[in-house]
Parts: C-alpha cells; structure tokens; sequence
C-alpha cells in the first residue's frame, strides 16, 4: 500500500465520523431535555478531535511526496543567499 492510498483510507475514515458528528449533532437538535443535549455534547466533541486529527493525517500522507525546498526552523522555505 502507498502513502496516497493510505490517505484514501483516513479520508475514508474522516467522511464517516463526519457522517457521525452529523447523525450526533441532529439528535442533539432535537433531544428533549438538557441532559440528553449534555449527554451527546459528550459524545460529539472526542469525534471531533478525532476527525481533525484524521484529516491532518490524511493530508499530510496525500502531499507527503510533493517537492519542497529545504525549510528553516520557522517553518518558511529557504530562499536564494539564505543559509539552512
């Protein structure tokens, strides 16, 4: 398996707990008493995380081959006359 297949996969796994917080979120709207809201809050807010988490993975495997020049320690590449 490559590093881009392997991106389709957590791009796979992202869409689902998409599908998740949505389905969560939904019965959240419309649950009855505050306990029930404060229940699903619970339950919707690790899915979040995690989704973040999942599609960051995603695309750093789905760029991982992509040419970039030599970066600094701040994070911006290194331009002509700059030393590494």
């Amino acid at each position: 398996m490559t590093l881009y297949e392997l991106s389709l996969e957590y791009e796979q796994t992202a869409a689902a707990l998409r599908r998740r917080i949505g389905e969560l979120e939904q019965a959240r709207r419309e649950a009855a008493d505050e306990t029930r809201r404060f229940q699903l809050d619970g339950r919707i807010r690790p899915l979040r995380s995690m989704y973040r988490d999942v599609r960051a993975v995603a695309r750093h495997l789905n760029r991982y081959y992509e040419k970039r020049g030599p970066r600094r320690a701040g994070g911006a590449p290194a331009g002509p006359g700059r030393r590494i």
